[in-house]
């Protein structure tokens, strides 16, 4: 005997579409609600016919009476089509239930009593709503975009997990999503896998991105067509297998079951498993080959503590943050290692000297070398720190250390200077007397590479000195050696190549940091003040170098291969001074007069407007 359960509004559709499907079998109507003298034959089938919430309340009397069920797809029921795994096509579905020789035993995921055929959603979790039940791509990126206008008003909700009565975690989530097997989610249909029907589990995604931008990447590769599952979990997902489960949370807690809004300060999920009986085929009783039944929590990346209550407080940021438990043993590193002390100031000394001497003898190798001893690392890497976390010791350590090494480094540059008795302007020397956009790159470079080297262990932190230390130690020398000599252009541009150079660290260095999620959650108004002064400190040098740089390179561009009389002018160099210095070669054909290189000179100073000092190699072409 077939049972075909409908509600009385759905008689006029049964009897049009249903029952003719079923004329050569013994059937009868039966309306739902079902009263309570009602009494089915034995080895009965109830076909129904309903929406998903009668659904609910039919399958829940079903599973307490051992019922055998048959689905039929309904224009409300799509959840349970979705949810049970089976056919969405009446005919097919029909024929299902009458040719089925087998009955499957499926497991019944509720929620503080209530069933649920595809999923509970609990706060914003970017999942699948009600609109978009059948969801394929179009409807995955019309979801996505709505989702990007909720992004700055996001924030973390605290949440007491337990499962049996023993504590899993208290952590802080946007929101959960408890599926009882993979669904056509944004989320859960990339990251769970090997789950069966009755496998007497059901699975909970905890979404608890600690910044908006994973939060967005993830969502971006969400959207790319794949079928497969995602191998490696996201940091920023927890995911746990259990067969119970306990929220709480101090506040009432706003969540849906299959879509209906609900509301409540408790929510138990639990399994009753092989409740239902289903005489039908469903897609997911045949998956039960390598299914996982043994119970797993992931919860080691969640935030706890005093991360997940500075998490709870504010909107969620959209770069990284970091609380100083976190990152504890490298504050106290680089603290440590940036106060001043006796090994700094001899390395420092003996660093200068070494690229002293380089600079004079105008070698490569022994430059490099000075280099590799220069400890400036460590006292930049804290300052930069200093001015992302607004750390007032690390700001003052950090700045006094560098101070002190400038004022050693070109007293002893200079103390060199005055004992060797040479006034020889060399390549090397030259080379550093103004800065270029390839220093700039060096520097920027350098500052990036400094941070990187101190966030990530197993990165060899020399090697980032080594990279600094070519931007600083070279300018700074020369810088020393024009105190020497007493000669305010050569102190000033190389001077101003250190600073420009020593800024570009900073700032790149403090922007990596930021970045990677050094920043803190808290910011006092005091650390806005300096982390503002500093910046505007830091820009002065930049400023004054952009400025020489884009006056060099105009200078530069206008000179260069052009042509004055029949002389054409090659290989222009600038350098700044009391008066702008124009090294230049003269091509020509024939000699070049005294005459003509005053007319030269004269022609080049209207070109750019303004005075000039002309130093000139003259050649002849054949």
């Amino acid at each position: 005997m077939y049972y075909i359960l409908h509600h009385p509004e759905d008689l006029e559709k049964v009897e049009n579409n249903v029952l003719p499907l079923l004329a050569n079998f013994n059937s009868t109507l039966v309306e739902f609600p079902i009263v309570k003298e009602f009494s089915p034959e034995e080895d009965a089938t109830f076909i129904t016919y309903l929406d998903d919430e009668f659904l609910r309340q039919f399958l829940v009397l079903a599973a307490k009476e051992n019922w055998p069920v048959g689905v039929l797809p309904h224009p409300g029921n799509k959840y349970t089509i979705k949810g049970l795994g089976i056919s969405g096509n009446l005919e097919e579905a029909v024929t299902e239930v009458l040719e089925s020789k087998e009955t499957h035993n499926l497991d019944i995921l509720r929620c503080n009593g209530t069933p649920v055929f595809q999923s509970v959603n609990i706060g914003d979790v970017f999942a699948l709503q009600e609109d978009n039940v059948n969801n394929n791509f179009t409807g995955e990126v019309l979801t996505f975009l709505r989702n990007i206008r909720k992004l700055p008003s996001l924030t973390h909700k605290s949440f007491l997990l337990s499962a049996e009565g023993e504590k899993v975690i208290h952590t802080s989530a946007l929101g959960l999503i408890i599926v009882e097997h993979p669904l056509s989610s944004v989320v859960s249909k990339r990251l769970i896998s090997k789950s069966a029907m009755n496998d007497g589990m059901f699975h909970v995604l905890i979404l608890s991105p600690q910044n908006i931008f994973e939060l967005l990447w993830f969502l971006l590769r969400s959207l790319i067509p794949n079928g497969k599952t995602m191998t490696v979990l996201p940091s920023f997902i927890g995911q746990l297998k259990t067969s119970q489960l306990k929220i709480e949370d101090k506040q009432e807690i706003d969540y849906t079951v299959d879509g209906i809004p609900q509301k409540a300060q408790e929510i138990v999920l639990e399994i009753e498993h092989e409740a239902l009986i289903l005489k039908q085929a469903s897609i997911y009783t045949t998956k039960t080959e390598g299914a996982d039944v043994k119970k797993s929590f992931k919860t080691g990346r969640l935030p706890t503590g005093q991360k997940r209550d500075e998490l709870t407080k504010r909107k969620l940021p959209f770069l990284p943050r970091a609380t100083t438990e976190e990152f504890e043993d490298l504050f106290k590193v680089l603290k440590e290692n940036s106060n001043l002390s006796a090994p700094y100031i001899i390395m420092m000394v003996l660093s200068t000297l070494i690229a002293t001497f380089g600079l004079f003898a105008n070698s490569s190798p022994v430059i490099i070398g000075a280099m590799i001893l220069a400890p400036i690392i460590t006292p930049i890497v804290a300052f930069s720190m200093g001015m992302v976390r607004y750390d007032i010791r690390m700001l003052k350590t950090g700045i006094t250390t560098i101070l002190v090494g400038t004022i050693v480094s070109l007293l002893f540059a200079a103390g060199v200077t005055l004992m060797i008795p040479l006034k020889l302007l060399t390549s090397e020397i030259d080379a550093r007397l103004s800065p270029t956009l390839l220093d700039m790159g060096i520097a920027v470079a350098s500052g990036v590479a400094a941070a990187y080297a101190h966030a990530e262990e197993g990165i060899a932190k020399s090697l980032a000195g080594v990279a600094i230390a070519v931007a600083l130690v070279p300018p700074l020398a020369v810088a020393g050696i024009g105190i020497g000599w007493w000669d305010w252009e050569v102190f000033s541009g190389a001077f101003l190549l250190y600073l420009t150079n020593l800024a570009g660290i900073i700032m790149f260095a403090g922007i990596t940091f930021l970045i990677l999620g050094f920043a803190p959650f808290r910011r006092a108004k005091m650390g806005l003040i300096y982390t503002l002064v500093i910046i505007i400190l830091v820009m002065v040098p930049l400023s004054l170098s952009f400025e020489r740089i884009t006056q060099e390179a105009r200078i530069t561009r206008q000179l260069e291969g052009s042509q004055i009389e029949q002389v054409f002018l090659k290989d222009v160099k600038v350098r700044f001074g009391k008066r702008l210095v124009v090294s230049l070669r003269l091509v020509s054909t024939d000699a070049i007069e005294p005459e003509d290189m005053q007319t030269i000179k004269t022609r080049i100073e209207e070109k750019i407007g303004q005075p000039i000092t002309l130093e000139v190699v003259s050649a002849m072409e054949f």
